[in-house]
C-alpha cells in the first residue's frame, strides 16, 4: 500500500459510551468523592461546530449511522457505525483536508444504505463542550464530556437548544458504572443511546430504518409474517456483511458473510414459493443467484488456500512442505487477490444496488399468495417437507463409489433443508429447531466432503503445471491423495450419521 493510499485510509477508533439527558441547570456531582477514582482533572472548554450529512429520508440516522464534519475541537470527517455492545460505536476518521463535501472513502462504506440516494447537508450544530478526565491510579478511567447544544437552521438562526452528556469508557471496568449510578441519582437521565443529531432532526430521524428488526411472529399468525420476517433477518445480515467486506477487503469472513446471507435469501425465496407470485420470486432469486455466484471464486479461494496451507503440516518431512506453502501463495494468493478486487467493484455495480433496492421492496411488500394468510403453524411445516423430500431422494442413493458431483448435489439439498428448517425453526419451535440440528450435523459432513474434494483437484492441478518442479509437484501428489482420504473419511462419516438422522422420530411435527 502506497503512502497516499494510507493517508486516504479512515482511521478507526472504538468508543463505548453513555448518554445522559440533562435540563439546562443541572449540576454534575463531585466525582473526585466516589470510591476508586484518584483525581478528576478538569479540561476546560471548548467550542465545535458539526455539520451532518445524510439522505433526504434519514437512511443513515434511521440506522444509527452518523456521517459529520466537525471544526473546532477534535476537528475532521466522522463516520460513526453501530459496534457490537451497548452504547458502542466504531468512529472512522479522516482529516478536514478530505474536502468539503463527505468524502468518497467514507460515503464508500455505507453505500448499500445510500446506494443511488446523495449525501446532503441535514442539520448543523454548535456545542460548547466541557471535558473532565476521570482518574483511577495511573489510568484514564474515563471522560465525562458536558455538551451545550444548539441546532442551526438553515437561515443560521438557533432553531433549538438542548444539554447532555457523555459518559465515554477508557479503561474504567466497574468504575464507570459507578460514575454512571452517581449521575443518574443527582437527576440525569440514562438509559438511551440517541445521537445528537437525532435529537437534532426529530421524529424522522429516529424512524425505524428501511428494513427493520421484527419480532418473531407466533405460530398463530399469518405465514406472511415469517416470510417478511426472514427477509428482513437476511437483508440485513447482508447489508451488515457489506459493510463488513468494504470496512476489511482482506477478512474472508466478511466475504463468506456476505454469500451465506446471498444464499439464505435466494433459499428462503425457494422454501416459501408456494406463497408467493411465482414470477416475481423467481426473479428475485436469479438476482441473488447472480451475485453469490460472483463471490465464488474468492471465497472457494480463500477456503482452498487455507485448507491445503494447513493440511502441509500433513506432509512427510522429507518433502518440501515450505516449498509447497509458497508456490500456494504465488498461485492461489494471485487468485484470490485478484477476484477480491472484483468483489469490491461488484458492490458499487448498478445491479447490486439495484438488487439492494428490490430486497428493501421485498421486506416492504412482498408479493404473496392467498395462502400466505393462513396461520404459519398450518402452512410452514409443509414447506419444510418439500425441501426434507428432495434431500432423502439424493442422500438415500449415496455410496462409497458415488462421483463427488453426486455427494456435492446431496450437499446442497441438505443446505437447503437446513434453511428451511432454521426459517421456520422460531415461530414453530423446539421441534423444528430439534430437525435443523440434525440436518446440521448432514451439512457440516458433506461441507468437509465438498472442501476435500475441491481441495485434491486443486492440488493435483497444480501439480501437473509448470509452476512446479518436480519435488513440489509429487508433494502436491501426496497432498492430494491426503485429501481424497479426508473425502472418504466423510463419506464414512455421513453413512452413520445419516441413518441416526433419517429417523422419522425428527418429523413427527411435518404433515406426514
Amino acid at each position: 500500500m502506497s503512502r497516499a493510499e494510507q493517508a486516504a485510509r479512515p482511521h478507526t477508533a472504538r468508543e463505548v459510551e453513555q448518554k445522559f439527558r440533562v435540563h439546562g441547570l443541572f449540576r454534575i456531582p463531585d466525582l473526585s468523592t466516589l470510591p476508586g477514582v484518584s483525581a478528576v482533572d478538569d479540561l476546560g472548554t471548548a467550542e465545535l461546530e458539526s455539520a451532518y450529512y445524510d439522505t433526504a429520508d434519514l437512511r443513515l440516522a434511521r440506522e444509527g449511522i452518523t456521517l459529520r464534519r466537525r471544526s473546532g475541537d477534535d476537528e475532521g470527517w466522522h463516520l460513526k457505525l453501530p459496534a457490537a455492545g451497548a452504547g458502542a460505536r466504531d468512529e472512522l476518521r479522516l482529516p478536514l483536508e478530505a474536502g468539503d463535501a463527505p468524502p468518497p472513502e467514507l460515503a464508500a462504506l455505507v453505500r448499500v444504505i445510500t446506494r443511488t440516494a446523495p449525501l446532503r447537508l441535514v442539520s448543523t450544530l454548535r456545542t460548547t463542550r466541557a471535558r473532565q478526565v476521570i482518574r483511577s491510579g495511573g489510568d484514564d478511567a474515563g471522560e465525562l464530556v458536558d455538551d451545550t447544544v444548539h441546532v442551526v437552521g438553515a437561515d443560521g438562526a438557533v432553531a433549538a437548544r438542548f444539554r447532555e452528556l457523555e459518559l465515554e469508557e477508557r479503561h474504567g471496568g466497574p468504575l464507570i458504572a459507578t460514575v454512571a449510578a452517581a449521575l443518574t441519582d443527582a437527576g440525569a437521565v440514562g438509559g438511551e443511546f440517541v445521537a445528537k443529531v437525532v435529537r437534532a432532526l426529530g421524529p424522522n430521524a429516529a424512524a425505524p430504518p428501511e428494513v427493520p428488526e421484527l419480532p418473531v411472529p407466533r405460530p398463530k399468525d399469518p405465514a406472511h409474517d415469517t416470510l417478511v420476517a426472514y427477509l428482513a433477518r437476511h437483508v440485513r445480515a447482508l447489508r451488515a456483511a457489506d459493510v463488513a467486506f468494504r470496512r476489511e477487503p482482506a477478512d474472508p469472513e466478511a466475504v463468506h458473510q456476505l454469500r451465506v446471507a446471498a444464499r439464505r435469501l435466494r433459499s428462503g425465496l425457494r422454501t416459501f414459493r408456494p406463497l408467493l407470485d411465482r414470477p416475481w420470486a423467481e426473479e428475485l432469486r436469479a438476482e441473488l443467484a447472480w451475485f453469490a455466484r460472483s463471490l465464488g471464486e474468492l471465497r472457494e479461494g480463500d477456503v482452498l488456500r487455507e485448507r491445503l496451507e494447513r493440511h502441509c503440516a500433513d506432509l512427510p518431512p522429507d518433502l518440501p512442505a515450505t516449498e509447497v506453502k509458497q508456490l500456494l501463495a504465488e498461485v492461489l494468493g494471485g487468485t484470490v487477490t485478484d477476484a477480491r478486487a472484483r468483489v469490491g467493484a461488484l458492490l458499487d455495480d448498478e445491479r447490486y444496488l439495484t438488487l439492494h433496492d428490490r430486497l428493501v421492496r421485498a421486506v416492504a411488500k412482498p408479493l404473496t399468495r392467498p395462502d400466505a394468510e393462513r396461520p404459519a403453524r398450518d402452512v410452514l411445516p409443509g414447506l419444510v417437507e418439500k425441501a426434507w423430500t428432495k434431500l432423502a431422494a439424493a442422500a438415500d442413493d449415496l455410496t462409497d463409489a458415488s462421483p463427488d458431483e453426486e455427494w456435492h448435489a446431496a450437499r446442497l439439498a441438505a443446505k437447503r433443508t437446513r434453511y428451511a428448517a432454521e426459517a421456520v425453526a422460531p415461530v414453530l419451535g423446539g421441534d423444528a429447531k430439534s430437525f435443523a440440528k440434525q440436518i446440521e450435523k448432514i451439512t457440516d459432513i458433506l461441507g468437509e466432503h465438498q472442501d476435500a474434494a475441491l481441495a485434491a483437484a486443486k492440488a493435483r492441478d497444480l501439480a501437473n503445471t509448470d509452476h512446479a518442479s518436480a519435488d513440489v509437484a509429487f508433494a502436491l501428489g501426496v497432498l492430494a491423495s491426503n485429501e481424497r482420504a479426508h473425502v472418504h473419511a466423510a463419506r464414512a462419516a455421513f453413512a452413520g450419521t445419516w441413518r441416526h438422522v433419517r429417523r422419522a422420530k425428527w418429523r413427527r411435527w411435518m404433515p406426514t
